[in-house]
């Protein structure tokens, strides 16, 4: 008989929400909504429908971005989780970012943090992650492969979220299927991104992604 050998533990508990809840209710998408025209932002898009995907938002310049999000998630009755560092969940602040939809994600663990979230899609019926590829608030050369690595290996679409600060809309565009072909996958990427918001993003040439290929365009559109 093959032996097998379980998963290594995560540390990972999965969040209530990817279990029991499988979207907002009237009242919360009329509050999403009514946040949003009360800030001045219009919202754009609809709920795709799909029980799984990564959401992948940008661009990322400000702290207003979480409660923008959030609001439209709420509006499009689009319920999602966003990866957290673990020490960020001690009491009280905890009970309040896993209430938002926070994930703790153990940096310190032998599994790495995308294997960790595969797994975490993969046991959970229905979950939407949201995963801002830049990874901060400043200007980078390089948006981070983790969105498109989760996307991949749990075997979900991507969802464009979009943010335009100019314009002040916020929300989703269109799902995407990743063939898990980096290069080709990344020019969908691009232009999407480019025609919403003109950034055009590139990642680095010696990721270890599916498709490993080198980078193919700059980055932000000049104003």
């Amino acid at each position: 008989m093959k032996e097998t050998h379980p998963m290594p533990d995560t540390g990972l508990p999965i969040h209530h929400r990817t279990k029991k809840r499988t979207e907002y209710g009237p009242l919360t998408r009329c509050f999403g909504r009514t946040l949003l025209k009360v800030a001045g932002w219009r919202l754009v898009g609809v709920n795709p429908g799909v029980k799984k995907c990564v959401v992948a938002c940008a661009p990322h310049r400000s702290y207003w971005d979480f409660p923008i999000t959030l609001a439209a998630a709420m509006a499009l009755s689009l319920p999602c989780v966003f990866m957290i560092k673990d020490t960020a969940f001690r009491w009280p602040l905890g009970v309040l970012l896993r209430w938002l939809g926070g994930i703790p994600v153990n940096r310190r663990s032998p599994v790495g943090i995308v294997d960790q979230m595969v797994r975490i899609i993969n046991e959970s019926a229905r979950i939407h992650v949201v995963i801002t590829p830049e990874g901060t608030r400043k200007d980078v050369d390089y948006w981070k492969l983790g969105f498109y690595r989760i996307a991949v290996g749990a075997g979900i679409p991507i969802l464009f979220g979009i943010i335009n600060y100019r314009e002040k809309w916020v929300g989703v565009d269109e799902l995407f299927y990743p063939s898990g072909v980096l290069e080709e996958d990344w020019k969908v990427i691009q232009a999407k991104f480019e025609e919403k918001v003109g950034v055009t993003p590139k990642y680095r040439p010696q990721g270890d992604a599916p498709g490993n290929t080198p980078e193919r365009s700059g980055g932000r559109k000049p104003s």
